[in-house]
């Protein structure tokens, strides 16, 4: 859980749902080079529902070591695009969101990329860090 703000009623947090569902958010925005898949690489289907399906949730991990939140994403590329490109825009992108709702950024974020897309799916397994310590 992240505390957001803190005031002499109390204090307002946001739970691992909400994050999760923040950058799930972002990932869907970059549909066009990234699609979300579970730990395991497997493509999760893109379900065209005013709602987020359960499912994209098995592609983010936020948890929280030592009062510091971390996040870990899931995603196979198309083919053609940048590996280092994409996975800087997913960090600014993250860290942009959670900024919005006034949330440090994570200590680390990391964005496992399972494989590449072309007409067939290639699995490939690379591992992209960024630590904001």
């Amino acid at each position: 859980m992240a505390v957001i703000k803190r005031n002499q009623y109390g204090a307002i947090a946001v739970n691992k749902g909400v994050l999760s569902k923040i950058i799930i958010g972002q990932l869907l925005e970059m549909s066009d080079v990234v699609i979300p898949c579970n730990k395991k690489g497997k493509p999760i289907k893109e379900k065209p529902t005013p709602f987020i399906d359960p499912d994209y949730y098995d592609s983010v991990e936020v948890y929280e070591k030592k009062h510091v939140i971390r996040v870990k994403v899931y995603i196979i590329t198309r083919f053609g695009s940048s590996i280092s490109d994409i996975a800087e825009e997913l960090f600014n992108r993250i860290e942009t969101a959670l900024a919005e709702i006034e949330i440090e950024k994570p200590g680390r974020i990391t964005i496992n990329i399972k494989g590449i897309m072309a007409t067939q799916l290639m699995k490939r397994d690379i591992e992209v860090i960024r630590r904001n310590d």
